[in-house]
């Protein structure tokens, strides 16, 4: 029992197992990059580029300030909040002083392909989402169905540990589809 227990703890809790997409976070990755991409296009400096992305959207109000008032670019980056990729690509584009509007661009077509690629595999694993649920739920709507005296029975002495070991298979079974469709 233990393990199992061990193993439900692991399967579910453990978020660097799975890997997981944001599609909210890929969006704005996406949004960001494009916006400072059209600003370095029209001949804006990174900074005001940034700080025009950043006047888009007003939760970003103190990346705004940041960048226009000279902060470190690191800092700058950190309070975006959209990524790593898109930090990385401001960082590498204030230190090399060079044309970078072309990976904008790219980094918003990548984060815009993350996003297309995380909805299409929500959709392509409905399926297996739906069968946990039917495997989980169709025991519980039996055992409802059967009343107090079948749950009773269930957990005798001598089906008890059989009824609990099942148990405790079935709920580590569906954790680990549910997580592998949702990966």
């Amino acid at each position: 029992m233990l393990l199992t227990t061990i193993a439900v703890v692991a399967i579910l809790l453990w978020p660097e197992r799975w890997p997981r997409h944001h599609p909210v976070r890929d969006r704005d990755e996406q949004q960001l990059s494009a916006a400072i991409h059209s600003e370095l296009a029209a001949g804006a400096s990174l900074r005001h580029a940034i700080g025009a992305a950043c006047s888009l959207r007003p939760e970003l109000g103190t990346a705004r300030i940041l960048a226009l008032a000279g902060a470190p670019i690191g800092s700058v980056a950190a309070a975006l909040g959209a990524g790593e990729r898109l930090g990385a690509a401001i960082t590498v584009a204030a230190a090399s002083g060079g044309s970078a509007g072309a990976v904008f661009q790219r980094l918003a077509d990548r984060a815009a392909a993350d996003a297309d690629l995380a909805r299409e595999q929500r959709v392509l694993t409905t399926q297996a989402r739906m069968s946990a649920g039917i495997v989980a739920g169709m025991p519980v709507l039996w055992m409802m169905l059967g009343g107090v005296g079948r749950i009773a029975s269930l957990f005798t002495a001598e089906a008890g540990a059989v009824a609990v070991a099942g148990i405790a298979m079935e709920v580590v079974g569906v954790g680990l589809v549910w997580r592998m469709a949702t990966a």
